[in-house]
């Protein structure tokens, strides 16, 4: 049967879709890019610097390579000689490869796993070991070493996984042709790095089945619309609220299905909520700098916010890149000596300081940065589609290689998941706004420094900023490590509250009350040292929403007022949220941007 199996596959493999096999070596051809170029001399500089360094220490390499033998020979006695099922190296806890009973009870495999988990940590721990190696160096190597080890994980490979060789053998093989077709689907579908569908793109309509708030779109702009939400209160607090999300994705993570929507929950605890949509840019958007969207961005919207509700001053808050967008905006007002226009500040898992970025500082660089800059500029923008997939592997064995499998392995369709869904709608980020990005803040971290950073014409000035600001982190944050973002709230001025949450950069943040999920922790007191105000900080049961609802009532003191109308004269509604520019999707044809 399982030979039978092989040759019909073969068959109909060679009849597949020749097209497919041209765009394959194409994108393998695509992979000799500047940047690919660039992450390799890199890592030859660093390996070679740690081998330099290890030649010095053969006493430690030998006691590790003994160590990794010995252990080795454990295994091999344990499963081979005893049939033993015990497990002498296991793997981390949370990783689920090799959840499956049969790697436990069949003894080859138990033994193929355990061999593999040992093999790595062993790697691992040499990269460790090593002394004289500059640590931005070896934060490099562990990074790249463990994205090597982890694709070569037994799990990702049919002859050394259980389950898919049991399951291709009973299914004859139809497995894997249904995960070719998907496979030839998605490298249809990615740019210059193979995306993996994390979900059915076909499952949720913009409008119906997320982000789906009723609102209205009240401005528009080239580089975003306003949405005003329609209230859901018979009054409402008299200070309008504005949502700035990151503009490296769509704003709906903050309006995904009712019973998971910080914009509806807002608005039933009696908020007026506007939220930014900012425009998914193409080659026509090559010329669109950070500072614009400050300038044409949320100085635009607070403008307009303020003429449609008549008050003078609007809580702000911004998620991720957005609240950086949102600090360098206040700044700006602060150094063209404008009224306080935005009355408080809250921060979602927002850098301001970015010394200490976490795992995505492995593509910090001077030579991968030049690499990047050469390909946006060729292009006129960074595409969405690669910075997904870099995103994805930071935590490549949870939210790529256990898709791989599945998908093209295993051949199941994708799940229907509206947090999936919502982070495979990419968006692009123009090139001069990604240059910025990553040379002005991550590399050289200007937004902290005294005339680091210049907006408008203005240098800004953190510091500068005295109004209330309320910083939200999450503990597990693989994208802004809370220690990170920690130094950067003590970076501005005013009076300061840091909360961590539980879990990561997105199940940290949209964490509704209702489901009472992840907890958080307070502390009224900031330290210098984030792990000492961890360590004073008070642990709380249930949503941080609650706590931050609290907070922003301090400036609406029992001010209740009827609802503000939907747009005015100046600014009409344009039409029913959510709107035209988070509907494009990639890749963005020159004529729909033009």
């Amino acid at each position: 049967m399982f030979q039978h199996f092989f040759s019909d596959y073969l068959v109909k493999l060679q009849e597949s879709n020749q097209q497919w096999w041209k765009d394959l070596e194409l994108n393998r051809a695509s992979a000799n890019t500047p940047l690919n170029k660039a992450m390799q001399e890199v890592n030859f500089e660093d390996t070679a610097k740690l081998l330099e360094n290890a030649a010095n220490q053969p006493t430690v390499l030998l006691e590790i390579q003994a160590k990794w033998w010995k252990q080795q020979l454990e295994i091999w006695q344990s499963v081979a000689l005893t049939g033993n099922t015990e497990s002498i190296v296991a793997a981390e806890k949370g990783d689920k490869r090799f959840s499956s009973e049969s790697w436990q009870n069949e003894l080859v495999f138990n033994f193929i796993k355990q061999s593999y988990l040992l093999f790595s940590k062993t790697y691992l721990e040499t990269i460790d070991s090593v002394e004289g190696v500059d640590e931005k160096a070896k934060e490099r190597l562990t990074f790249f070493s463990r994205q090597a080890l982890n694709a070569m994980s037994p799990s990702n490979f049919i002859a050394t996984n259980p389950d898919l060789l049991k399951l291709t053998i009973e299914q004859n093989g139809e497995n894997l042709l249904a995960g070719l077709d998907q496979f030839k689907h998605d490298l249809d579908s990615s740019a210059d790095i193979l995306k993996v569908r994390m979900t059915n793109n076909n499952a949720f309509r913009l409008g119906d089945d997320v982000a789906n708030t009723q609102g209205d779109v009240v401005y528009r702009n080239d580089l975003f619309e306003l949405i005003q939400y329609r209230p859901l209160t018979k009054q409402v607090h008299a200070t309008p609220l504005l949502i700035v999300p990151p503009f490296v994705n769509k704003y709906y993570i903050l309006d995904l299905r009712e019973k998971n929507s910080m914009v509806r929950w807002l608005l039933e605890q009696g908020h007026s909520v506007f939220m930014i949509s900012w425009r998914n840019p193409g080659q026509a958007q090559h010329k669109v700098e950070f500072g614009d969207y400050v300038t044409e961005g949320v100085a635009k919207a607070v403008s307009a916010i303020e003429d449609i509700t008549g008050q003078s001053q609007i809580n702000a808050a911004g998620y991720c890149i957005g609240g950086t967008v949102l600090a360098s905006t206040i700044a700006y007002y602060a150094a063209k000596r404008m009224k306080k226009r935005i009355k408080s500040a809250s921060f979602f898992t927002t850098l301001l300081d970015f010394a200490q970025p976490g795992e995505v500082g492995a593509y910090i660089n001077e030579s991968v940065i030049n690499a990047i800059e050469v390909q946006n500029n060729a292009k006129g923008y960074m595409d969405g589609r690669s910075l997904s997939v870099t995103f994805s592997l930071l935590r490549e064995n949870s939210l790529y290689w256990n898709y791989y499998v599945d998908n093209y392995l295993k051949g199941v369709s994708p799940v229907d998941f509206d947090l999936l869904y919502w982070n495979s709608d990419s968006t692009n980020v123009a090139a001069p706004t990604h240059n910025f990005m990553l040379r002005e803040l991550y590399l050289e971290n200007k937004l902290v420094q005294d005339k680091g950073v210049k907006i408008g014409g203005v240098w800004i000035d953190l510091d500068k900023i005295k109004i209330p600001s309320y910083f939200i982190s999450a503990k597990e944050d693989h994208i802004a490590l809370w220690q990170g973002t920690y130094r950067g709230a003590l970076n501005v001025g005013g009076n300061k509250t840091f909360v961590l949450g539980e879990s990561g950069h997105i199940a940290g943040i949209v964490n509704h009350p209702a489901k009472n999920k992840y907890g958080y922790w307070t502390n009224d007191s900031l330290d210098e040292n984030a792990e000492e105000w961890l360590a004073n900080a008070d642990h709380h049961e249930g949503s941080w929403w609650n706590h931050w609802h609290e907070w922003l009532l301090g400036f609406n003191p029992d001010e209740q007022v009827e609802p503000y109308p939907q747009g005015n004269e100046q600014f009409p509604a344009i039409e029913k949220a959510p709107g035209q520019y988070v509907k494009q999707v990639l890749p963005i044809e020159q004529e729909e941007m033009a």
